[in-house]
């Protein structure tokens, strides 16, 4: 098992949509498991809120370059 922080794991899950001849072109399915990687951590609902919107863009690849940042900045302050 390898350890990852949130941001490479929300960019795995962005690749393997990627591939999306192998998912029957069904990205949801990646988006879902980032939302609820971040639902499990302790953190203000609000925040968490934003969090997952955010990491569903970049699964997508709807993300604009702001919304990368603001995402990386989120993951940096976790610790």
């Amino acid at each position: 098992m390898k350890m990852m922080h949130l941001d490479e794991m929300v960019g795995l899950c962005r690749k393997c949509h990627r591939l999306a001849p192998f998912t029957n072109y069904n990205g949801n399915t990646f988006s879902a498991i980032a939302r609820a990687l971040i639902e499990a951590l302790e953190i203000p609902r609000d925040t968490a809120t934003l969090a997952r919107s955010l990491a569903g863009h970049i699964v997508a690849g709807v993300a604009s370059e702001e919304e990368v940042r603001a995402f990386k900045k989120f993951c940096e302050n976790l610790g």
